[in-house]
């Protein structure tokens, strides 16, 4: 089975020769038909024309996008330039060793369809960072109930032929791809790694950053802030009509003008915002109503 190692890329000109020094001395000894491809996502420095001296091995192969799309764009780009197989996604800031690979593919072939590389600690981070992760883990225990979110766990893990197909064969632009991995349900394990500190150039991720994944997290899997807000919406109707029918002082005006703000509320809450959008959502979702354990195309 062809192993393809997905490496997105952007601005990592000071690190990116001493990872790939690292990761080929590792594939010579994977006993394992095993390509790279690299994707450089914008990058500004010199990290695109690094990797075509790397692709000059028929193992190694560049993509370039055409701006900084991001990291996830980029690795949806890098799925859907495999063809077929399996494929590990990691980074190139060595945080992630490439010496666990061999382990990684160990746990595939035991039959996990996704190997997920969960972080012991984020003692290499900054406080505001692990503040806020822990933050996105809560958030996603409270709001996904149709799926389990595995804790500390990145875009640093393998991905099964079958996984693979099923997500290409989807037109999905959520741009969350850790979530839509858990929500595959295909057989997955977390195997315990210490994460490394970034051996150089800058983190280009932020607890802002973080905020923004949260949020399109929340967005593309859930629909329960929608129908937290119908129910808020319906509250508000009855304290607002409870209100009316025992406070005799209230002028008639008065009544009236509560009144309606309390079914505008209703109505927008429970009609428009509440069902309707929430709806819609799960109607164009390019995700399909179930799978089947073995993708069939």
């Amino acid at each position: 089975m062809k192993l393809t190692i997905l490496v997105p890329c952007f601005n990592e000109q000071c690190v990116i020769t001493e990872f790939h020094s690292r990761l080929m001395a590792i594939i010579e000894r994977l006993n394992t038909n095993t390509e790279v491809l690299y994707i450089n996502d914008g990058s500004q420095d010199q990290t695109g024309a690094i990797i075509d001296q790397f692709a000059q091995d028929p193992r190694v192969t560049s993509l370039h996008l055409s701006r900084n799309f991001g990291k996830e764009a980029a690795m949806r780009a890098g799925i859907n330039a495999v063809q077929g197989g399996a494929v590990i996604i990691m980074d190139c800031d060595l945080q992630d060793p490439p010496e666990l690979i061999p382990l990684m593919v160990q746990e595939w072939r035991k039959g996990h369809e996704i190997v997920n590389m969960q972080r012991r600690s984020r003692r290499c981070d900054s406080w505001a960072k692990r503040m806020a992760a822990q933050l996105y883990y809560v958030t996603m225990d409270q709001l996904i109930d149709d799926f389990e979110v595995p804790r500390q766990v990145s875009d640093f893990r393998l991905i099964g032929p079958n996984a693979l197909a099923a997500i290409r064969a989807m037109d999905d632009n959520a741009g969350v791809l850790k979530l839509l991995v858990s929500w595959l349900g295909y057989p997955s394990t977390e195997v315990n790694y210490d994460r490394k500190p970034r051996q150089a150039g800058r983190t280009k991720w932020s607890p802002l950053s973080l905020l923004d994944l949260c949020v399109d997290s929340i967005l593309a899997f859930s629909t329960r802030p929608l129908r937290m807000y119908s129910y808020l919406s319906v509250t508000s109707f009855l304290l607002g009509s409870l209100w009316i029918a025992v406070d005799a002082t209230l002028s008639q005006l008065t009544q009236l003008h509560l009144l309606a703000q309390s079914l505008l509320l209703l109505c927008l809450g429970t009609a428009v915002v509440g069902e309707y959008v929430g709806r819609v959502l799960t109607v164009v979702n390019p995700r399909p109503n179930a799978l089947h354990k073995r993708h069939q195309p």
